[in-house]
């Protein structure tokens, strides 16, 4: 997906261990504190755990029949105990940002929990992602508190963290 292009295909896989060095990858794009490929393999390996891959698939641009490779753009991941879930973490590469990719893997989310009967939903967002909270908002997402200071920026003061829930 590039700028230019704001209508290109956004497909949603499921995160496997295989697809840990892409994913750690785009952690780094949108958190100080990232995630390695180990701690991302043992994250799905929890009991309860999925994750949610988001790309756009690679095309044949040149029409000579080569595919160029697909593009990462996104993924999260979910730990669910019983009939409740929490994201663990939600990132969009900074190319994708603003173009539906974090929707549709929320929306993914969303009807996979459904289907598992999981009604109650929780995560946690930096206070000054408004973009991230105005669509956690659209998606029935209400604020039940904060934990003051609880993301560390390499520059800057600290910040607070909303949670949030759905029902």
């Amino acid at each position: 997906m590039t700028a230019q292009d704001d209508t290109a295909q956004v497909d949603v896989i499921a995160l496997t261990p295989a697809f840990a060095a892409v994913a750690a990858a785009l952690h780094q794009t949108g958190f100080d504190e990232c995630w390695d490929e180990n701690a991302l393999c043992d994250l799905l390996a929890v009991p309860g755990a999925f994750g949610l891959l988001a790309f756009t698939p690679g095309l044949d641009q040149q029409g000579d029949g080569v595919l160029e490779d697909d593009i990462p753009l996104g993924f999260v991941l979910v730990q669910t105990v019983l009939d409740e879930a929490e994201i663990n973490t939600i990132v969009v590469g900074p190319q994708a940002r603003r173009r539906g990719v974090g929707q549709a893997l929320m929306e993914n989310v969303l009807l996979y929990l459904q289907k598992q009967g999981v009604n109650r939903l929780l995560l946690e967002v930096a206070c000054d992602n408004e973009a991230a909270i105005a669509l956690y908002r659209k998606l029935g997402f209400a604020e039940i508190g904060r934990r003051r200071e609880y993301y560390r920026r390499k520059a800057g003061p600290r910040v607070d963290a909303l949670v949030m829930e759905r029902l």
